[in-house]
């Protein structure tokens, strides 16, 4: 009986991790296209938007993962720096 509670709470726990991470990368993607919009330029062609666009899309959101995931490190290191020095 234990074990299904426990089983049930790890899938809840996991659940709710991906839909974190799902919305963070969603707020990430929405947050670079719109700064991205000022590249955008009325006096290119319209075949040049798309590459401009999501290039620049790409440049942001690869900039803003990785300062995420190094924040993350970071505090997954100090919070463990204390369990491996004792």
């Amino acid at each position: 009986m234990f074990r299904i509670f426990t089983t049930a709470a790890i899938l809840a726990l996991t659940a709710t991790a991906a839909q974190a991470a799902e919305s963070l990368a969603t707020r990430i993607h929405n947050a670079a296209v719109e700064a991205c919009t000022p590249e955008r330029s009325a006096s290119m062609p319209v075949s040049h938007y798309g590459a401009i666009d999501q290039r620049c899309v790409r440049r942001i959101s690869n900039a803003a993962v990785a300062k995420y995931q190094a924040e993350a490190e970071a505090k997954t290191k100090a919070s463990t720096a204390g369990f491996v020095n004792n």
